[in-house]
């Protein structure tokens, strides 16, 4: 008899996720082109607004109770990188989102939107993937399973975003392992840190290359932290739940395709806030068939530019409620 391994539950949730019933969402946009008339006052916002709708089993959207959802965790990778102690910077990090100068949490209370940070283990990094792999596989399965958690709160629509210190190495690293390319494609840049951030991607890859190819959760604990691992729970549980999530930033994407690689429609639920001037985020969205809501040049992915797609978004769906 085969032993079940921490990954096989997660399998089964992805099986087992619901679906729009056929034409579901086409039905509903086609009603709102309707209502909008031919001058199409929402422009392309009406197919997003329809299958927002879709999920929530309403006729029109509602936005009036969104979370906006900070996964914080610390990568051991990141010591690589920066070179600093990483837990202090971490703990430095989470303290500027919760009680520092924020655009965020403006925005937040502006949208009458709950607005929390979830920390993932700020005190325990995941171990340095040039090394060895990020996560256990049952650390991994764990964190997912914490970060489902998030949908507990009662919200209608749900923002995600990424404030991990070392995140945008281990999604880059994320990126390269599911698509291929090379690790400057992924992980480049001109900022301070970018050669170190492209050669932690390139040792990774070589530490962790297989002659098997292996599956997107593997790449998952190979170079994903608990961060990185609980957005994927966190998207897999709304979908459970028939949540809309809108997705910001590029480390947040990083997470998605690792559901989209195992089954692209697990991401039938989501909405891309942002294009970041992450250089591959535009490549990463690309893969996931995506188009943004907003591109704002932003160059972080904590939930702005998700508060600010959000803002669109519910202002549309009131301009549905007077056509």
């Amino acid at each position: 008899m085969n032993e079940e391994r921490p990954f096989d539950d997660i399998l089964g949730l992805i099986d087992t996720m619901p679906s729009l019933r056929d034409g579901e969402a086409g039905a509903l946009s086609r009603k709102m082109e309707d209502v909008c008339g031919r001058l199409s006052p929402l422009g392309r916002l009406c197919p997003d607004l329809a299958n927002i709708a879709a999920w929530q089993g309403r006729e029109f959207p509602s936005l009036s109770r969104p979370l906006i959802a900070v996964f914080a965790g610390t990568h051991g990778i990141s010591g690589d990188v920066f070179g600093s102690d990483i837990i202090e910077a971490s703990k430095a990090r989470v303290k500027s989102l919760t009680e520092g100068k924020a655009a965020i949490r403006g925005m937040a209370a502006d949208l009458g939107a709950a607005y929390k940070v979830y920390e993932f283990g700020i005190e325990h990094p995941s171990a340095d993937f040039t090394k060895e792999p990020s996560l256990s596989e049952r650390d991994c399965a764990a964190a997912m399973a914490f970060g489902m958690e998030v949908v507990a709160e009662g919200a209608d629509v749900i923002v995600l975003g990424n404030a991990g210190y070392g995140a945008a190495t281990a999604g880059a690293a994320i990126a390269k392992a599911l698509f291929g390319g090379a690790a400057d494609y992924w992980a480049g840049g001109t900022e301070e840190g970018a050669k170190a951030r492209i050669k932690a991607v390139e040792e990774g890859a070589q530490r962790h290359n297989r002659d098997d190819t292996p599956s997107p959760l593997e790449i998952l604990r190979d170079y994903g932290g608990r961060d990185i691992a609980g957005i994927v729970g966190a998207i897999l549980a709304a979908r459970h739940q028939r949540i809309p999530v809108i997705l910001d930033g590029y480390v947040v994407c990083a997470a998605a395709a690792v559901l989209h690689r195992i089954n692209p429609a697990t991401l039938d639920h989501c909405i891309a806030a942002q294009v970041t001037i992450e250089p591959a985020h535009q490549a990463l969205l690309d893969r996931l068939d995506m188009t943004p809501i907003m591109d704002l040049k932003i160059n972080i992915g904590d939930g702005t530019g998700g508060a600010f797609a959000l803002s669109v978004l519910k202002t549309g769906a009131a301009g549905l409620t007077s056509l």
